[in-house]
């Protein structure tokens, strides 16, 4: 009661992988009826559910939920879109649900589509380094 008191215990917040985020990694929520405005920098992986009215960047997964709209351009690793997006994308990995809504420019390394999805813009595709080697012919063991 009267003696020192005890310092409190650092806690160590686990590092995520660079894997797909599912919904169990998401370490942020903007909820369903919730509208923000504003630049927003988000460093862990994030589900939007509501509106956002700015641009939207992210280091981890960011997923935009059925209800989720976004009214600026999307900068992250890995988007996945169930919702709209109004403004341009940029990602590694760009994955595009049925149901979802894009229009704006893509800047992508990868673009998966489902049947029932919109977008409209350009995209454009980047080129990654590759770890593949040509094979020659004669090389193959021929």
């Amino acid at each position: 009661m009267f003696g020192p008191k005890e310092k409190p215990r650092e806690v160590e917040t686990p590092v995520m992988n660079s894997k797909p985020a599912s919904s169990k990694d998401m370490k942020t929520l903007i909820g369903e009826g919730c509208k923000v405005e504003g630049n927003f920098f988000i460093p862990t992986p994030t589900r939007i559910d509501g509106t956002i009215k700015g641009d939207l960047t992210g280091d981890s997964g960011i997923v935009i939920g059925t209800q989720g709209r976004i009214e600026g351009n999307v900068c992250s690793p890995e988007v996945v879109v169930y919702g709209t997006i109004a403004g341009n994308v940029e990602s590694k990995r760009l994955e595009l649900k049925r149901g979802s809504n894009v229009n704006g420019d893509l800047t992508v390394n990868n673009l998966i589509t489902e049947q029932g999805c919109t977008f409209n813009g350009k995209c454009n595709m980047k080129v990654e380094e590759s770890n593949v080697t040509e094979l020659k012919v004669g090389e193959a063991g021929e």
